[in-house]
């Protein structure tokens, strides 16, 4: 059957609802869960898909204060499970304070865990934060102090506070920290699954193999919930190295998306995004219409295509089909972000731009947030204007769902389950 339209992919999720959550819960036996995790989607009306998964998410300070105090709950629940007695936290920042939104994403992560009822402070081990304190000021002009904290032994302390948990907001994208290698203290999300290790390609591997299982439940092509991706490493878009081998996998790949948009009835003209293999913050993103395109990058693309977050330089790309967005808010084109605990939704926001097109990545300087402050799925923000009026809530979580159970299977496979979880807990590698 051919489904043209995410919301008849929605009704089909209700008929089977059942059956997909046996699905979940049998993988989620299998994995281990990031304490918290962000997916972004693309519903193009046609598919719905996740298109990325970030494990040490920013943007806490989009989410609604009822999610909040949900992810409190949620939070006391994971670490009390994975973690046992566990009273005092520090959040791990990022190193880049001048950004005043990540700070304030910095302090409505901290009043999150304060509702969970652990005392928590901001602290790093980072030499850029040579002070004991260093105070800095949010957004919205709240003051914020960041502590500094020193190794002893195998313990990271700031003066009188040790805390039990690290909590890591910081996706070190240029390796982790000597100050957290063997440390006697647990830390998590693991350093270990940092952008300068993990890799977007891993991600969607898994995901793909995940949605394949989901999509024979609801006996529909797993195309329309999922991007066709393939990867390409030893690559240099400064001096060309391995550009040509890039063209030929988005030409066959621009064929591909091609043959689907016939199959399904779709009229349009097919595009592909290049991805930074460990990309984050939307950095190091290109969308092409050709193999010729990435032949004929002009310097402002190529510098673009060269250099990632931090002083990572770009070896390795996803080929990934762009999906439209048909989700708009207020005039505008945006998509919706999913939050989660664990493998617990806790919300999410809707990220709109003002400047870009349906086919541009939205995760660029310049995007703008709208909460949505869900009490019941059908319960949504009366400004907002998902596809034709409708957003598929259900679905989007679903979806997200799936995305964080890949998180799980990238994290089983690379044994950084905490211990009290890998004890119980055995699983594929997919």
């Amino acid at each position: 059957m051919l489904f043209r339209s995410v919301e008849s992919v929605e009704k089909r999720l209700g008929e089977r609802y059942s059956a997909v959550e046996a699905w979940i819960k049998r993988h989620a036996e299998k994995v281990c869960f990031p304490i918290h995790s962000s997916v972004d989607l693309r519903d193009a009306g046609f598919k719905i898909s996740a298109i990325d998964a970030n494990i040490y998410p920013a943007g806490f300070n989009n989410l609604c204060d009822s999610f909040l105090d949900k992810g409190g709950r949620l939070l006391r629940e994971f670490v009390t499970a994975s973690y046992g007695s566990i009273e005092r936290i520090a959040i791990y920042p990022e190193s880049h304070t001048r950004n005043k939104y990540y700070l304030q994403n910095l302090l409505a992560l901290k009043s999150m865990i304060e509702r969970s009822g652990f005392d928590v402070l901001i602290a790093t081990a980072d030499s850029k934060f040579p002070d004991s304190t260093t105070e800095l000021e949010t957004f919205e002009g709240q003051k914020i102090q960041i502590h500094k904290l020193v190794r002893d032994g195998e313990i990271l302390r700031c003066d009188d506070f040790t805390p039990d948990l690290i909590l890591i907001n910081n996706d070190f994208s240029d390796g982790r920290p000597d100050e957290l290698a063997n440390l006697g203290q647990p830390v998590t999300p693991p350093p270990e699954m940092g952008w300068y290790a993990r890799t977007k390609w891993e991600h969607f591997r898994i995901y793909n193999s995940l949605i394949a299982e989901f999509a024979e439940i609801l006996e529909l092509d797993p195309w329309l919930l999922s991007p066709l991706t393939e990867s390409e490493s030893g690559v240099n878009f400064k001096n060309g190295k391995g550009a040509d081998r890039v063209a030929g996998k988005v030409d066959r790949m621009l064929e591909s998306i091609a043959a689907k948009y016939d199959e399904h009835g779709i009229d349009r003209k097919p595009l592909v995004f290049i991805k930074d293999n460990a990309g984050t913050y939307g950095m190091g993103i290109i969308v092409v219409e050709s193999g010729e395109d990435v032949l004929r990058l002009n310097r402002s693309q190529r510098n673009k295509m060269s250099r990632g977050k931090g002083a990572s330089g770009i070896s390795a790309v996803v080929i990934q089909e762009c999906i439209p967005t048909a989700d708009y808010f207020n005039g505008h084109v945006g998509e919706p972000v999913v939050y989660m605990i664990a493998d617990q939704v806790l919300g999410g926001f809707f990220r709109y731009s003002k400047s870009k097109s349906e086919t541009e990545s939205l995760n660029s300087p310049g995007t703008q947030f709208a909460k949505l402050c869900l009490t019941e799925a059908d319960d949504f923000d009366e400004v907002l204007a998902c596809y034709h009026g409708h957003c598929s809530f259900e679905l989007y979580y679903t979806i997200a769902r799936i995305s964080c159970l890949a998180m799980g299977y990238e994290m089983k496979n690379r044994e950084l389950c905490p211990p009290a979880l890998s004890k119980e807990r055995t699983g594929l590698t997919s």
